[in-house]
């Protein structure tokens, strides 16, 4: 036994170790392609998430503020049935006394 290559073992192996590099730039094609498919349809989904999420809180902070000025409607519309109610009293019980204090006799 040699340590020398036979030529019969050099002419296998020259052709191989040529192909080393091929090999590798097809892996190397191969995961560049997916790192860009992987990067790129992230950013896609992200890129529409955000999106989703933005138009959700839009409508959901719309229909929130809707609700708010319908409820603070209807309670200041409560609170001038209120105030008028409570205005006629006092004009009825002015009225009332006025009237009462004409019909006393004259002293």
């Amino acid at each position: 036994m040699s340590t020398y290559p036979t030529p019969a073992y050099s002419a296998v192996t020259a052709p191989l170790f040529g192909l080393w590099s091929d090999v590798a730039g097809l892996y190397q094609g191969a995961m560049r392609a997916n790192t860009e498919q992987l990067v790129l349809s992230s950013a896609g989904i992200i890129q529409e998430q955000v999106l989703r999420a933005f138009i959700t809180a839009s409508q959901s902070c719309a229909d929130a503020l809707a609700k708010n000025a319908l409820s603070v409607q209807q309670k200041s519309m409560e609170r001038f049935a209120d105030a008028n109610g409570k205005a006629v009293g006092l004009i009825g019980r002015a009225f009332t006394q006025a009237w009462m204090g004409s019909m006393q006799p004259a002293k």
